[in-house]
């Protein structure tokens, strides 16, 4: 006797046309080998009627045959024969819509009504418009995405490495405001390991997100997540911002975690010891006294005895002279694996 306990649905063939009903009468079918009508309408809950007509709906669509017996019995086709030929249809699709591209794009060059044309500036209040366009940068990204993260986080994960084509290059200059953020630190260095590259200032003018030079994104209102949000596009004004960029990016302090999430240094001077140069990163990002100790392990006693150390190996006599002195003299030559333009630390 079959089961007839509502099977848990899931929504996973959705983008290939296969609506909720029709999915759970495949796994059903799948799950049983092979039923008839009033087995998937005891299975669903069903009406017989409404039970036929999903199973016309799924037969349609290649999900599933049916015997020449009466009553018919329906037979699941294998999925790697069903859903390969659906994901090949729908592909093949989606390529015959982008021949018409170049159509489209020709079609609003010989525009001749200018209000029509694309502002390189534009202001976007509308919450919703504005998530259909991070949605849409996200998808689009070519080869290099970078920006400034402040406190407070207004576009959380809009980066995901994993959805990136490989070969894209995600760079990020926090600053200390947001390294002090719940799970910040935690986040960068997930991020750091998917391939992000990241480095910390001490205090970042704006907050902003450019996508492949070609549009930029930035918050007018940088504590307001509804507020306006400035739209950027390819223009001197955008150049403007991705020389800014490069230029903290060089007088940024580089980051690195070790594989077991502890900071890793570059190579440390020999008159510093371990122990004491583990904490130079964290000084040169601006991180308070708890912060480190937190991280690090220690007690902020042992935190202060292992400051004093390094103070006295790099003479000088502030927190910030310190962080910075380190820093330089920990990267000298910059980060290994990275090239010597993106990857080193200038003296100012």
């Amino acid at each position: 006797m079959m089961n007839t306990s509502h099977p848990k649905l899931s929504r996973s063939l959705e983008p290939l046309g296969i609506d909720e009903m029709e999915e759970g009468a495949y796994r059903a079918l799948l799950a049983h080998r092979m039923a008839t009508v009033e087995d998937i309408a005891g299975m669903l809950s069903l009406s017989l009627r409404k039970a036929q007509r999903i199973l016309d709906g799924i037969e349609s669509k290649g999900l599933a045959t049916h015997s020449p017996e009466r009553p018919r019995r329906y037979i699941a086709t294998p999925p790697e024969l069903a859903i390969e030929a659906l994901v090949s249809q729908r592909q093949s699709t989606l390529e015959r819509v982008r021949l018409t591209i170049p159509e489209l794009r020709e079609q609003a060059s010989n525009s001749t009504n200018s209000h029509n044309r694309e502002q390189i500036v534009e202001v976007i209040s509308n919450r919703a418009a504005l998530g259909q366009i991070l949605s849409q940068l996200r998808q689009t990204i070519q080869s290099e995405a970078f920006g400034f993260q402040c406190a407070p986080l207004l576009y959380p994960g809009l980066i995901n490495k994993q959805e990136m084509r490989p070969g894209v290059r995600i760079r990020s200059i926090s600053d200390t405001g947001y390294l002090e953020l719940p799970d910040a630190l935690e986040t960068l260095r997930h991020d750091m390991q998917m391939g992000e590259e990241a480095r910390v200032f001490p205090i970042l003018p704006i907050k902003m997100f450019v996508v492949d030079r070609r549009i930029g994104v930035i918050p007018l209102n940088t504590g307001d997540q509804g507020g306006p949000t400035l739209l950027v596009r390819a223009s001197s004004l955008l150049d403007a911002l991705c020389s800014l960029f490069e230029l903290v990016w060089e007088r940024a302090t580089p980051i690195t975690f070790t594989r077991n999430g502890g900071p890793e240094m570059g190579n440390s001077a020999p008159r510093v010891s371990q122990s004491a140069a583990e904490l130079i990163p964290l000084l040169a990002s601006g991180f308070n006294d708890k912060a480190i100790a937190h991280e690090v392990g220690i007690s902020e006693a042992t935190l202060t005895r292992r400051v004093a150390e390094l103070m006295k190996c790099f003479n000088t006599r502030t927190r910030f002279q310190l962080g910075w002195q380190a820093a330089l003299d920990a990267y000298p030559h910059g980060l290994q694996g990275k090239s010597a333009q993106d990857s080193r630390v200038r003296r100012t």
